[in-house]
């Protein structure tokens, strides 16, 4: 609900204000400062049950030497990095170093490689999601959170792709108001998604802290 909130203020303001509603999600615009609070929260929840899941795998033997549970330090440690990326914007930084240590012309496909380094994130994510799956196999009711988590973060980076340069719209839409329309239509809706995917992230992790709080609390029962 909040998501929706912060979102729906921005929209209205530039309404109101009859500005480009875009410098709101923009680095230093206060959707992107809500959305750093967001993914440092998320980092902070991955930690906690890390915490949790280290206590439990420690006091059983059987299961300490797979090490799983260090997943979730790994988990916290990349939402940590993504909310630096938020606001200091790594990624941006790297397209211009390639730009400039290469000595590539920037056109509008050289205008996605910022795309393509988080598209690399989410690859980087979805390998250690791979590794990690034993570990994810104890939290099974928090699972379909993950996938809508990942599916609509997968959408944001496709919406990216196709905003990042105005090149693709523009060739499908012929009249550049519309266009032009369209492309500010869907970067809101790219930040609508990265904002809702975090929330989903926080509502999962908060899920899979319940949940490993409970398995702790049924291994010390059980070995009373």
């Amino acid at each position: 609900v909040l998501e929706f909130l912060i979102i729906v203020s921005a929209l209205l303001r530039a309404f109101f204000l009859n500005v480009n509603p875009i410098r709101y999600f923009d680095e230093q615009g206060y959707v992107s400062w809500f959305s750093f609070l967001q993914i440092i929260f998320a980092s902070y929840l991955a930690w906690k049950v890390y915490k949790t899941r280290k206590s439990t795998a420690l006091n059983n033997q059987t299961n300490s030497s797979l090490n799983s549970y260090k997943f979730w330090a790994i988990l916290s440690l990349g939402f940590f990095f993504l909310g630096l990326d938020e606001m200091l914007q790594f990624h941006e930084q790297l397209d211009f170093f390639i730009h400039d240590i290469f000595k590539i012309e920037e056109t509008n496909n050289t205008d996605r490689i910022d795309s393509l380094i988080v598209l690399f994130y989410a690859l980087c994510g979805g390998g250690i999601l791979y590794w990690a799956k034993s570990e994810l196999k104890k939290f099974r009711l928090a699972l379909p959170l993950f996938g809508l988590a990942l599916s609509v973060s997968l959408l944001m980076i496709f919406l990216d792709l196709l905003t990042d340069s105005k090149d693709i719209i523009y060739s499908i839409i012929i009249d550049n108001n519309a266009a032009g329309i369209v492309h500010l239509s869907m970067s809101i809706i790219e930040e609508t998604c990265k904002i809702i995917a975090q929330g989903i992230f926080i509502i999962t992790l908060h899920r899979c802290l319940q949940i490993s709080r409970t398995q702790k609390y049924l291994f010390r029962k059980a070995v009373k």
